[in-house]
């Protein structure tokens, strides 16, 4: 099969799975991202709106599970919702672009994609998080573990904290993405007094010809001086963690 051939190169090319297995045409900064998640383990990408990233996470988990075995993805958010609505919706849409004897071998459910083969050594799952149920990524055990977490400024840090010892296994990568809310929490840490053990990317909507309508309306809404235009527009954390960035 065409796809297992071109696995070696996949493997160790994750720009390289997305642009020849999936044809997509990454933006600058997803090629970069991409690359990094290849060579170091922890990857963050803070940003405004519209730039791509729940595309960038579902690209990363696909290349994670067409290229290791065994493996274990747990996809994780702050709401049911946005798993289900944002995430696995843009999964379904990147995994139909797959090479169908690529497809073939992985079963797509609602909330798992599993390998046919090995659907208990091998699959990704959504699980939602929260401070009511912490646990989402907890107790993952594999050769090859990949966490992916959606908006990751909204996740309290008792998630972090329960989840510290899957997300500190040695090998385990972890990618996670948001705008950035909150001046506190886990996610900012992981640009600041963490940065050392992470890989960060910020990516302005600026940057995206695409969303140049979103930042004229947040724009003439808020203000360019706004937290707000900072958050949504920017990539940039807030300058007070006030009310008026809208969760």
């Amino acid at each position: 099969m065409k796809w297992i051939n071109q696995w070696p190169t996949w493997k160790t090319s994750p720009l390289k799975f997305v642009t020849e297995g999936l044809g997509a045409n990454p933006y600058p900064w997803q090629a970069e991202a991409l690359e990094a998640i290849a060579s170091h383990d922890r990857v963050a990408v803070r940003s405004g709106h519209g730039v791509g990233k729940p595309a960038f996470e579902c690209w990363v988990g696909l290349w994670f599970q067409l290229t290791h075995f065994p493996c274990k993805i747990p996809v994780t958010a702050n709401s049911q919702d946005q798993l289900r609505d944002v995430v696995w919706a843009e999964l379904g849409q990147w995994f139909r672009r797959l090479p169908t004897e690529a497809q073939s071998q992985f079963e797509f459910g609602v909330e798992r994609i599993s390998l046919r083969a090995a659907p208990e050594e091998s699959f990704m799952v959504a699980r939602t998080a929260s401070r009511d149920r912490p646990e989402a990524l907890q107790g993952f055990h594999s050769k090859n573990l990949l966490f992916v977490i959606e908006e990751a400024s909204g996740l309290e840090d008792i998630v972090f904290e329960v989840a510290q010892g899957a997300l500190s296994t040695p090998g385990a990568k972890v990618v996670m993405a948001g705008n950035p809310t909150r001046s506190e929490g886990y996610f900012y840490r992981a640009f600041h007094e963490l940065r050392d053990n992470w890989s960060t990317f910020r990516v302005s909507s600026t940057d995206i010809p695409h969303a140049s309508g979103h930042v004229n309306e947040i724009a003439k809404a808020y203000g360019i001086d706004s937290n707000v235009y900072r958050v949504r527009v920017l990539g940039e954390f807030p300058d007070r963690d006030t009310m008026t960035v809208i969760s």
